[in-house]
């Protein structure tokens, strides 16, 4: 094997890899980036629910082998634009996290008392983790409630083509 060709093979290799090691990131953390969202409707299309919620208690878990702490964040939802018959307003729902407030993962991270307009999407782990749930396109689906209950700001801007300021009822057509 030639020289040139061997140092193609070794390069595209390190690539690979290095594609793996970002992706496995990502989807750890708070839900896959392997789609970038040019719309709120198709984000809200990969969510399971699109609730807002105040975030009433956090606790750190490291209940997945061979992952990083997680941030669990037991949301208390207020209004729904989407949800299912076991999240109705007043349930709570379990929002995942990669890091912590000590260490903080890829995105930000949902804070204590905070109210958010959020997409989420199921975690597909094992057992009682099943019911939890990941934000959908990371931070993409998390914004942040800015004058009470009724207007929500992105938290934070990853390259998504979302609108900067949404409210519930815009929640699924923007």
């Amino acid at each position: 094997m030639t020289r040139v060709r061997l140092g193609t093979l070794v390069a595209a290799a390190l690539l690979a890899a290095g594609l793996v090691t970002v992706t496995g990131c990502s989807s750890g953390s708070s839900g896959s980036r392997a789609r970038m969202y040019d719309s709120v409707s198709s984000m809200a299309d990969h969510s399971s629910l699109v609730v807002t919620g105040t975030v009433r208690q956090q606790r750190v878990a490291n209940d997945v082998a061979n992952a990083s702490p997680t941030t669990l964040s037991t949301v208390r939802i207020v209004a729904t634009a989407k949800t299912d018959p076991d999240h109705p307003a007043g349930s709570t729902v379990v929002v995942r996290q990669h890091g912590t407030t000590r260490s903080p993962g890829p995105g930000m991270l949902l804070e204590d008392g905070g109210t958010y307009l959020l997409y989420l999407t199921p975690s597909a782990l094992d057992g009682d983790l099943a019911d939890q749930y990941f934000i959908t396109g990371g931070a993409a689906g998390v914004y942040v409630g800015e004058d009470g209950r009724t207007d929500f700001r992105r938290g934070m801007d990853e390259g998504d083509e979302l609108p900067t300021h949404l409210t519930l009822a815009d929640a699924l057509h923007g």
